[in-house]
């Protein structure tokens, strides 16, 4: 990022060179008949004033540089200056034009010069070399003279050399300092909108980053509802149509009952499936009209027949309102711990207990199933909870980071269990 010491002014565009162009043109052609107009009134020192051609080439020595001054700002300045201490010199008839130039130049070296120090440095010699030059045409008889200063001529309280040199001295201390400062204030405007436009840059590329986040974020979430729903009904689904299928030739009520339940199951998948789809589709609307599943559904989801799984559902202390979120948090991981007892497990019961305090809740999942023996199982060290439900457990540990919960998941010498704190106010 660009900090205030290091920021350095850009080069001029072309449109700002073409402009530069014009206007030292401009000026040159208002140096020349300057001097022309000074001329034909009658300013004139006698044989100090030059010809007419060497004041022409003073016209433009003065002013030229300054087509070129915003990408050569001090060596403009130093020419500009150099030829104006010569054209005071040599008493060209020439004064206002030709001061604006020097002004013109001072005020570019301030507000375009890419080196701070520098420009300090060659203004300060400009200004200190020019008040200079003025001390000693002050003090010269020749330029009293010229412009017909003399004790016959005082008519008012101060004598008129000394009212004549306060009078330039005052002049030209307030366009030096006008220049000065207005060049300086130019090139912090400048480097005020730099920062600024790098501010906003910052802000775009971090807007763009939290959209990106933002959508990757509710990619995950429809991964993880689409997830739960598919994983747990197909389950319960496949158990079922597995029993049906034992017992259609042996006992009809029961594989109607599992058929029933096959039946029932897959109705609740596709509304589910409804729900989660029309909220993406519509909103909030949606979501108000079709409220996904809470801690209030869990007696319910407990109790749905799962073949010859055996559930129970227990509620300890008090319970209190929960978030939504937090309450369809608690319903997914019950249901995501039941599918994987289901799938991977060989329990024949699963206990699920919610437990109230007067600072947290705490989901309990435990069934009395026991690991499979495989190699990749055997070859762990003892104690070592082997990982099921795969991107299951990981939607979990999602949905217990969302509410800075704390979750374990493991065996123990019972069955496995599944164990998520969160939290309350």
């Amino acid at each position: 990022m660009t900090t205030r010491s290091t920021w350095a002014r850009p080069s001029p565009t072309d449109r700002q060179r073409h402009w530069d162009l014009a206007t030292g043109a401009l000026l040159a052609v208002a140096v020349a008949v300057s001097t022309l107009l000074s001329r034909s009134a009658g300013v004139d020192p006698g044989s100090l004033r030059p010809g007419q051609i060497e004041e022409l080439a003073w016209a433009l020595a003065v002013s030229l540089p300054l087509c070129v001054r915003r990408r050569f700002p001090l060596a403009a300045l130093t020419i500009c200056a150099a030829a104006f201490v010569g054209l005071q010199l040599r008493y060209v008839g020439d004064f206002a034009a030709s001061s604006i130039c020097l002004c013109v130049a001072v005020y570019t070296a301030g507000a375009w010069s890419r080196d701070r120090r520098r420009a300090d440095v060659v203004r300060t010699v400009v200004v200190v070399t020019l008040f200079a030059c003025l001390g000693y045409a002050l003090q010269s008889d020749t330029w009293l003279a010229l412009n017909g200063l003399s004790a016959e001529h005082d008519t008012g309280p101060l004598p008129v050399p000394t009212a004549f040199g306060l009078f330039a001295i005052g002049t030209n201390v307030l366009f030096a300092v006008g220049a000065w400062v207005t060049g300086n204030a130019a090139w912090v405007q400048m480097r005020q909108r730099a920062e600024l436009a790098e501010r906003n840059r910052e802000l775009k590329i971090e807007r763009d980053e939290n959209a990106r986040n933002a959508v990757i974020a509710e990619r995950l979430r429809i991964a993880r509802e689409l997830h739960d729903v598919v994983a747990h009904h197909v389950s319960v689904m496949g158990v079922q149509a597995g029993a049906a299928r034992m017992m259609l030739t042996r006992d009809t009520v029961a594989a109607a009952d599992a058929l029933m339940s096959i039946e029932s199951a897959g109705r609740e998948a596709v509304d589910d499936m409804h729900r989660l789809l029309g909220v993406l589709r519509d909103g909030e609307q949606s979501a108000r009209t079709s409220p996904a599943a809470g801690v209030e559904d869990l007696a319910t989801l407990v109790a749905k027949p799962r073949g010859t799984l055996r559930t129970t559902y227990t509620v300890l202390g008090e319970p209190r309102e929960l978030p939504q979120s937090l309450s369809i948090s608690l319903y997914r991981i019950t249901q995501e711990a039941l599918t994987n007892t289901v799938r991977h497990g060989n329990a024949s019961t699963a206990d699920v207990m919610l437990s109230f305090t007067a600072t947290s809740v705490e989901l309990l999942v435990a069934d009395n199933g026991r690991p499979a023996v495989d190699p990749a199982a055997a070859a762990q060290p003892a104690g070592t909870p082997r990982r099921r439900g795969g991107l299951g457990q990981v939607g979990m540990r999602e949905r217990v980071a969302l509410h800075d919960g704390t979750l374990h998941l493991g065996w123990s010498d019972s069955g496995y269990r599944v164990r998520a704190t969160f939290g309350l106010p």
